[in-house]
């Protein structure tokens, strides 16, 4: 059991890891945004404009990426690897082999 189900199991209203991701991601734009209208100047500034788009956005990939179950990439790995053994097998089956010298 992990943390995060152990959490979940504490009693109803307690969000999964997927939920704790999510409620982060939200605070953290919000710091962001509650950061620009404290100190306005921000607006103004590329580089903070640049990290903190740059937060968001890979905040939200990050998210997209974490909800997405990888079953299926990890059974598609799996069938390359037993193609490409197989290939392998076939290739060396046919290949001549080199000759011994008979003395």
């Amino acid at each position: 059991m992990t943390f995060w189900d152990w959490l979940h199991a504490l009693g109803p209203g307690w969000p999964d890891q997927r939920g704790w991701y999510a409620l982060a991601l939200f605070f953290q734009t919000c710091a962001i945004l509650v950061l620009l209208a404290i100190v306005p100047d921000l607006a103004h500034d590329e580089f903070f404009k640049s990290i903190a788009t740059a937060i968001v956005v890979t905040g939200w990939v990050g998210f997209a990426v974490a909800g997405r179950d990888n079953r299926a990439d990890r059974e598609q790995v799996s069938q390359a690897q037993d193609l490409t053994r197989r290939v392998l097998e076939h290739v060396q089956g046919s290949a001549p082999r080199p000759q011994q010298e008979v003395r």
